[in-house]
């Protein structure tokens, strides 16, 4: 089975969001993403203030470009805020200081900062009131994903129109008490037919159950597993980091922060998940290829993965 990846804060004990990353260290990740079966990537910076979030930029597209063996595996980077809700819970680990109001220039910043490297952009809708910046993304060929949001469904709505494309990570991020009825996930759920939705698929942040439940109502063709890995990823329990954060990884394979007990990121592989799930869902091997790579892959614009034989997948 071969995994195209959308979010990936890191792997194999190396973070994409560490300012000391080097290309002995971005050689070793993907040769080990590669080894894991996965044939594409987006390396995910997350928030931080827009100097040291370009700088991250900066320097992975650097060594991207000075790599063209990993050109074909490293297809451009994901940003995950710092456009996301200042509400407690619905920003997660995302540090809150750095939390912003969504504006052209800061993102442009971002962008320019990845040289047409950028491929996803996360956000939250309600930090772009007047969809500005999605209709912006839309023009710059960015796709855009909310995330970390609260967003009511008329603004989810506009954001629609406007070029939003899908939802990040939905059931987390977001806080542990919702209206039983109008809450961020049910609003995602009535809006499927319009939105690609990921979902993290480690047991962890979803429990099987409401993995079978949601794949039933978002159906196969809209679904897309990702990762959400932190540098924990394919590494025993322990201390990690995500950017400058500290990270404790239980036995369990579940994150905590250590500052305040949030999950952050995922500690398994795309593997790791596809063995979990053939072990705990009846799902076809048609529909796992469509959720762990071909549904990803032609979002990005690469067709080429949705109709390979089995023995390629």
């Amino acid at each position: 089975m071969k995994y195209f990846d959308l979010q990936v804060n890191g792997a194999f004990g190396v973070d994409f969001n560490e300012d000391s990353l080097d290309a002995d260290r971005f050689d070793y990740v993907c040769e080990r993403m590669q080894a894991s079966g996965v044939v594409g990537f987006l390396p995910t910076i997350i928030t931080e203030s827009i100097e040291t979030m370009c700088h991250r930029i900066h320097k992975i597209v650097g060594l991207i470009e000075a790599r063209p063996q990993w050109q074909s595996l490293v297809q451009g980077i994901h940003i995950e805020g710092p456009f996301l809700s200042t509400q407690p819970g619905f920003f997660g680990t995302h540090p809150p200081q750095h939390l912003i109001k969504a504006t052209e220039r800061d993102a442009m910043r971002l962008l320019e900062s990845g040289r047409g490297w950028v491929r996803l952009m996360t956000l939250a809708p309600e930090q772009d009131e007047d969809c500005g910046l999605v209709r912006r993304l839309h023009r710059e060929k960015v796709i855009v994903f909310a995330g970390h949001t609260n967003a009511s469904i008329e603004q989810l709505e506009r954001s629609i129109d406007a070029g939003l494309q899908g939802f990040t990570h939905l059931g987390n991020g977001c806080v542990h008490l919702v209206e039983r009825h109008d809450n961020i996930m049910q609003r995602v759920l009535a809006l499927r037919d319009r939105l690609y939705v990921t979902l993290i698929a480690d047991g962890i942040h979803l429990p099987g159950w409401l993995l079978s439940s949601w794949l039933s109502i978002l159906g196969f063709d809209r679904s897309i597993v990702i990762s959400d890995s932190i540098s924990a990823a394919g590494m025993p329990p322990g201390e990690y980091s995500i950017g400058n954060q500290r990270i404790l990884v239980e036995e369990t394979r579940r994150t905590r922060h250590r500052d305040h007990g949030y999950l952050a990121g995922s500690a398994s592989t795309m593997q790791d998940m596809d063995l979990l799930m053939q072990k705990t869902l009846p799902i076809s091997d048609v529909d796992r290829r469509k959720i762990f790579v071909s549904n990803a892959a032609s979002l990005l614009g690469f067709q080429e993965f949705e109709n390979e034989p089995e023995s390629h997948l």
